[in-house]
């Protein structure tokens, strides 16, 4: 396989009036070619500071770990936080600690994990702090669950409602005050077990669905400039200290710093965002991308059978031709051929 894919963004082959969503980012790339992925042009100066001035933001987890460490940025450049974690002599420690160094914030501890809850921690921002622009969603609880086959049912239900279930119902909340106010910055917490990793069914499951979030409130909140991103931490925080290997946590622990995340976050949550329905893994003081591909594959028609298509398998994985995929239906023209699906 290669290690560089000629990929091609799928709005180049279309009418402008036929893109999905106009304003995402392009991506030229091509046999040859520097890959490269030029997203929306900051309009913030060169060197200039992000500032968050006037801005009420939600950070959900944020009693310890990542999740504190996003709402010390944000505050430190000016927002007014809603500090929400369950564990209440968390929250407000953070909260006295944004506090004390000159910023405004409340703590929250209501629950994520119910509709009654996100809408309660909305309330917050709107009642305590006068409005909301930023959400953050960091909550989460659990990560390694042990081979799949003895891992618990009651486990599963617990990571996917927190992680999956609870960012869905904060950003379904908050969702018509950013649509009415005409703006909006959403970041998903994430992570690359979504692409899939051993003893981890369910964590990966559960940030795998927030991919499909993140993308799905992209589209639709383009047209009311609410921008929705994920991030993809990796930090030492709780959960990676628990790992049995001790070699692991050291070089976790030596790497990767939770404060070194909180620097993507805040470029993804400011007004000059310079994505939107992306997924960025960031750590350590790398930010990158990942994104997904469909390949032009191979075509039989009505009459192919299971013994053709096996033998047209390379041509099922070739990557030459592959589409950058922004959208479930820039894999729909492959089918026909026909480019400018009607859709």
């Amino acid at each position: 396989m290669p290690t560089r894919w000629p990929v091609r963004c799928p709005d180049s082959r279309r009418s402008p009036s036929q893109r999905a969503v106009p304003s995402w980012p392009h991506c030229t790339c091509g046999r040859g070619a520097t890959k490269r992925y030029g997203g929306a042009m900051s309009t913030a100066h060169p060197g200039s500071e992000l500032r968050f001035d006037g801005r009420v933001a939600v950070v959900t987890g944020a009693g310890r770990g990542l999740g504190r460490e996003h709402a010390l940025m944000l505050a430190s450049r000016g927002a007014r936080v809603v500090v929400n974690d369950v564990n209440a002599e968390h929250a407000h420690a953070t909260a006295d600690d944004i506090v004390a160094r000159g910023g405004v914030a409340v703590a929250d501890t209501n629950t994520v994990a119910t509709p009654e809850g996100a809408a309660a921690i909305v309330r917050s921002a709107l009642d305590s702090l006068g409005g909301l622009h930023v959400v953050l969603n960091n909550a989460g609880r659990g990560g390694p669950s042990g081979p799949f086959e003895t891992s618990p049912l009651d486990l599963m239900d617990t990571i996917v409602r927190t992680h999956l279930v609870g960012t869905y119902l904060v950003c379904h909340a908050a969702w018509p005050v950013l649509r009415a106010q005409g703006y909006g910055r959403i970041l998903n917490t994430a992570s690359s077990a979504a692409i899939g990793n051993s003893g981890m069914a369910a964590y990966s499951m559960a940030k795998s669905g927030l991919l499909g979030l993140t993308r799905s409130l992209a589209v639709e909140g383009a047209e009311h400039d609410i921008k929705v991103n994920a991030l993809m931490p990796i930090g030492y925080t709780r959960s990676a200290a628990l790992n049995p290997n001790p070699d692991t946590r050291a070089w976790m622990e030596r790497n990767f710093p939770p404060h070194l995340c909180a620097a993507a976050a805040v470029v993804l949550l400011h007004e000059t965002a310079p994505a939107t329905g992306d997924f960025f893994p960031t750590g350590a003081g790398r930010t990158a991308l990942i994104g997904s591909i469909t390949t032009p594959g191979w075509n039989g028609g009505p009459s192919a059978d299971p013994e053709q298509l096996l033998a047209h398998w390379p041509e099922v994985t070739a990557t030459e031709g592959a589409v950058w995929m922004r959208h479930s239906r820039d894999d729909l023209g492959f089918y026909t051929g026909d480019a400018a699906f009607p859709g």
